[in-house]
């Protein structure tokens, strides 16, 4: 008797085992969360936005050499309102390079043999197509500024009478 009972036991204990498997809806899985958090853009001013460097009238006896070129014309890109975490701000500069000197940018218009040269406000660093420049975010002002200089120059000489322009694309992103 002490068998049978001990027999009925490990029975039971081992139907009440089964039934814990057989409830069980299988191996547990994990699930992974990811992604990133940005800060909102700065804001480009609105004087940047509709931005325009004028040159006014260039002698064609000023750009007669080849390389010749007109004064520099200084000015500033802004953007603004950048929040508190956003410390740089970059620029990529794109428009169609020149034909003469991919390191300057195409004009179009009536005047032949012209190119735009655009530059650091200083001029040590030339900024053709593709050229990123980054600057830090001022963290009292929440602003960043890019000084820059560009001049209209003729990279093969002997320009024609006419208008020009250019026409660059400026790209802005935020760290």
């Amino acid at each position: 008797m002490k068998n049978t009972g001990y027999l009925q036991c490990l029975l039971l204990l081992a139907f009440v085992l089964g039934c814990q498997q057989a409830s069980a809806v299988g191996d547990p899985v994990g699930l992974n969360v990811t992604g990133n958090i940005v800060a909102s853009p700065c804001i480009v001013d609105t004087d940047t936005q509709n931005k325009t460097v004028d040159f006014g009238k260039v002698s064609t006896t000023l750009l007669k050499d080849a390389a010749a070129g007109s004064e520099w014309q200084d000015f500033t890109l802004l953007v603004k309102d950048c929040p508190a975490a956003t410390t740089k701000a970059k620029v990529t500069f794109s428009g169609n390079p020149d034909a003469e000197d991919d390191t300057a940018f195409d004009t179009t218009g009536t005047a032949q043999n012209l190119a735009i040269r655009l530059a650091s406000r200083d001029r040590a660093t030339v900024y053709a197509n593709n050229s990123v420049v980054t600057v830090d975010v001022n963290a009292g002002s929440h602003t960043a500024e890019f000084p820059l200089s560009a001049r209209v120059f003729s990279p093969a000489g002997n320009p024609g009478a006419g208008v020009f322009e250019s026409i660059l694309n400026l790209t802005f992103t935020y760290q």
